[in-house]
């Protein structure tokens, strides 16, 4: 947490909604004069708007990529960055609670600006008599919504980390508050989102189906769809199968988003050492191109569910993390590679997976979030970091869905749930055109279910390649069932560390399950002192 926040809400511009404005200082004296803050539900929406604006600076950006991705395999430092030296020690697991990888202040001012909304909106309805009892649940839902996707990140990277559900105003406050068990926050994430669940509670107060005709708003603000996306990941996360699938299938059937369609045309193709035939699909290089700039370039397809919207009044921080010239992290080759996730076809070498080359990476470079061509060397140049960053899409439901079913057929011995989880994988899969030599069940009458598993979590790799989410996807696959699959890190290290430092990192993962989350900064330790270092990194 910030040292003694004293809010006054910093806000930020954010691309797709209306300006902030209208904002009051607090006084700087212990406690606070309610009417200093807002009078009327415009100003409380505008603080709400500065919620998701401050998810959009520039630390808690990099917090969402570098937690999610730089402990993995699929990118790696540039030799020729600046900061070469601290993201490789990171990479290969010499981290230290000096790091500036290991604060969490930017994702505790996002939280506290959401508290102030919770804590201040409803006096604000008192000054205002237009400000309906819907709308203020509607914004305090928002707001507890976009909390509870911080706090996720949170405990994801830390584990046990201070729940702090009160907005932090004053010099006179109590600013040293100890950590809360991780499972604990998850289970009260989980309750704060079934309290504003309308659908589920037949109610029109709560967390809104839609914001209107704007898909900015729809897709840029937490919506009815996007907190179950939030709620679904959140049960993943929990080994709670069932109530996982619920929530999928509850976003699945809503007919409010489809996956962004690739035509394709089958061709048999017959292979002369061995002998055999194949069906190969070739897709429509047309629709690989749509996809690309909707899905990426433009943003906002009719795939995505939740995005943070950047543009000409606030750019992200891609630009200078990615770009070709001088950027600082590139994709890990040796992983993106043939040998790896995206093999060509064994029968013809022109069958290929369309999430390769020109959609997530180019030349080597991570290019969904900088490219504007999948075909031509095309990229955004300074001062056009303008692509949004996707928080969940409909692919991922699917496949959080088909994990949920793998690990309840795992279980229970239904074959009926691994084929209905292979089946929705293959979905993902045809989508991308995805050759055989990827296809890790070759007989789908008697699957596997452990091959299952690693298919799902392969796939997910291929599927969300630098969107945040391959660290979290391996430890939530390994800690299972009691670190049944820590292997799933073990074989992560290999291709995650340098290979001078692959053994000492397996190492300490195989044998120390703290090792897996963050130490706290040393800066938070000497501001609060309740706080206790976490368990692998020593005592205070």
């Amino acid at each position: 947490m910030k040292n003694k926040i004293i809010i006054a809400i910093t806000i930020l511009l954010s691309t797709g909604f209306s300006a902030c404005s209208g904002y009051l200082d607090l006084e700087p004296v212990d406690g606070v004069i309610v009417t200093k803050f807002w009078k009327n539900k415009e100003e409380v929406k505008d603080a709400l708007m500065g919620c998701y604006a401050s998810m959009m600076t520039t630390g808690a950006m990099q917090d969402f990529l570098f937690w999610g991705e730089l402990r993995g395999d699929l990118i790696k430092p540039r030799v020729s960055a600046n900061n070469l030296s601290a993201m490789s020690q990171f990479q290969n697991g010499d981290i230290s609670p000096n790091m500036s990888y290991c604060s969490w202040g930017d994702i505790y001012t996002v939280i506290n600006n959401c508290n102030t909304v919770l804590s201040f909106a409803k006096e604000t309805q008192k000054l205002d008599g237009s400000f309906s009892d819907q709308l203020l649940s509607e914004y305090e839902a928002e707001a507890k919504c976009i909390r509870a996707l911080m706090y996720f990140y949170l405990v994801r990277t830390f584990r046990d980390v201070p729940y702090v559900t009160t907005a932090s105003l004053s010099d006179a406050q109590n600013y040293s508050v100890p950590k809360t068990d991780g499972s604990q926050i998850i289970d009260s994430l989980i309750s704060d989102l079934k309290s504003i669940d309308r659908a589920e509670l037949g109610t029109n107060y709560g967390i809104p189906y839609t914001y209107g005709s704007k898909k900015e708003e729809n897709k840029g603000r937490f919506t009815l769809w996007s907190m179950k996306a939030l709620l679904a990941d959140i049960y993943l996360w929990k080994d709670d199968y069932e109530n996982c699938v619920s929530q999928c299938n509850q976003i699945i059937n809503s007919g409010q988003f489809t996956l962004v369609p690739v035509q394709n045309t089958p061709v048999e193709v017959i292979s002369i050492s061995p002998p055999d035939t194949i069906t190969a699909y070739y897709p429509s290089e047309g629709d690989v191109d749509n996809m690309f700039l909707n899905m990426y370039a433009n943003g906002n397809s009719v795939e995505s569910i939740l995005e943070l919207q950047f543009g000409t009044d606030h750019e992200n921080p891609f630009y200078d993390l990615f770009n070709p010239v001088y950027g600082s992290l590139v994709a890990n080759m040796e992983m993106m590679s043939s040998d790896q996730l995206f093999p060509p076809s064994a029968f013809d070498r022109g069958w290929y997976d369309i999430r390769g080359e020109g959609v997530d990476y180019k030349q080597g470079y991570v290019w969904k979030w900088i490219g504007l061509s999948r075909t031509s060397y095309t990229y955004r140049t300074d001062g056009m970091s303008f692509s949004n960053w996707i928080f969940y899409r409909l692919a991922d439901i699917i496949l959080m869905k088909a994990e949920a079913l793998c690990q309840m057929g795992k279980t229970s011995g239904n074959t009926a749930q691994l084929v209905e989880s292979l089946e929705l994988v293959k979905t993902i899969r045809s989508r991308a055109c995805a050759p055989e030599t990827s296809n890790e069940i070759q007989d789908e009458n008697n699957i596997n279910p452990n091959d299952l598993e690693k298919f799902i979590l392969k796939e997910r790799a291929r599927e969300f390649a630098h969107e945040g989410k391959r660290w979290f996807d391996v430890l939530r696959n390994a800690k299972r069932n009691n670190y049944a699959g820590i292997s799933y890190l073990i074989e992560l290290a290999a291709y995650a560390a340098s290979p001078d430092k692959a053994l000492s990192l397996q190492s300490k993962w195989g044998g120390d399950y703290n090792s897996h989350y963050l130490p706290i900064s040393e800066s938070e330790l000497r501001t609060n002192k309740a706080l206790t270092q976490n368990p692998f990194y020593g005592t205070r």
